[in-house]
């Protein structure tokens, strides 16, 4: 290797850790995008390279992310006085397997080309697939935005929707009454929230939320009571993790079992005063039903 190559892959290194950094800071990248992120950039320094015939600069492109993995544990240790080795924080793992795809591309797909930017044939190609993949993503987010608008178009106001309060509390009761373990009004208050939370994200709108998860693993509210989770929530695990926050909030207050201050309780776990209105409406139609 020549002493300008390798003082090059140094340099480049540099860049990558830099642009990792920005990139990282701004969009919070997950670790699969960060890995894309990386070898996207060892990609278009090859095209570049081939391009003005710097053949050499490629054949050991991937030492560039050898020396970014050394230089953000020098970073990571000494400046930020992290473990950078922490098993909790799952970086070594992350790097280690960066290194490995950045290897493998280097050897299997950048070294074996004369030309790593497209020429005219594939860029047509190329262009007809982008076409194709715009007016997917752009009627399906027209679809989407025509399903948002009719539940907004709902106003979420669910004071005059007495009889489908009711039916829906059948329907829940049905379906996850036996997941619930609370008693008395505190039973209500969690049906009441169910009922709301899934008026305002139907379960088709929480299909796409977890479709949506398996590729990008940015945080959403998850399940029937819309919780918000770093993982995926089934609508069942989503109900029993407001209700065990219910109920320790229930208990913090040191009121009597059968006495529930609801307004409190909702506010409790997150609740806008606006939402607190909405679901307190719900939770008495519920109550006068029980009383019939």
């Amino acid at each position: 290797m020549e002493f300008l190559t390798f003082l090059s892959y140094i340099v480049f290194s540099f860049l990558l850790f830099l642009f990792l950094n920005i990139v990282t800071k701004k969009f919070h990248l997950t670790k699969i995008e960060y890995v894309l992120f990386t070898n996207i950039f060892l990609v278009f320094l090859a095209g570049v390279a081939s391009y003005f015939r710097f053949t050499t600069f490629c054949d050991d492109l991937f030492i560039i992310v050898v020396f970014e993995f050394l230089i953000r544990m020098i970073y990571t240790t000494y400046l930020l006085e992290k473990d950078f080795f922490s098993k909790d924080e799952g970086a070594l793992s992350l790097y280690l397997t960066n290194v490995v795809v950045a290897y493998l591309l280097n050897q299997f797909i950048i070294r074996q080309v004369d030309m790593v930017f497209l020429n005219p044939e594939q860029l047509k190609f190329l262009l007809w697939v982008f076409i194709i993949l715009f007016f997917y993503h752009f009627f399906y987010k027209r679809k989407e935005l025509s399903m948002t608008k009719e539940i907004v178009q709902k106003k979420l106001d669910l004071g005059d929707k007495k009889q489908y309060v009711i039916l829906q509390y059948a329907k829940m009761k049905q379906k996850y009454g036996q997941y619930i373990q609370a008693k008395g009004d505190m039973r209500f208050l969690i049906y009441a929230l169910m009922i709301y939370e899934n008026y305002r994200r139907p379960r088709v709108f929480r299909q796409m939320d977890y479709f949506r998860y398996q590729f990008d693993h940015i945080p959403k509210k998850q399940g029937i009571m819309q919780v918000d989770s770093k993982k995926i929530l089934s609508d069942v695990e989503s109900i029993e993790f407001v209700e065990k926050k219910l109920e320790k909030l229930q208990e913090k207050k040191k009121s009597k079992k059968n006495m529930v201050d609801s307004p409190a309780l909702l506010k409790g776990i997150g609740k806008k005063s606006e939402e607190v209105i909405q679901i307190e409406k719900v939770y008495q139609y519920l109550k006068e039903f029980s009383e019939l």
